[in-house]
């Protein structure tokens, strides 16, 4: 089962991966867009660009893989589990 977390301190969504419609950029952070009208939006005005691409990229470029976000770091913001 493909599978999307999204990680924030000690808050955490799992759902499965066809529950998320698209995920997009905004002016000052990004918003998750899920079936039935549920959106999970992040705002961090500072949050780079890049980030926000390689976000938007990672659920976009792999609708069958086990994604996890972990919003609290830069560094790694979205990686793709193997397991």
């Amino acid at each position: 089962m493909s599978e999307i977390i999204i990680k924030q301190k000690n808050f955490e969504l799992k759902v499965d991966r066809s529950e998320l419609v698209q995920l997009d950029e905004t002016a000052d952070g990004v918003i998750f867009q899920f079936k039935n009208g549920l959106s999970l939006i992040k705002n961090d005005q500072f949050m780079p660009s890049s980030i926000k691409q390689l976000m938007k990229n990672s659920a976009d470029s792999y609708p069958d893989k086990k994604l996890i976000y972990e919003l609290d770091n830069p560094r790694r913001p979205v990686y793709v589990d193997a397991t």
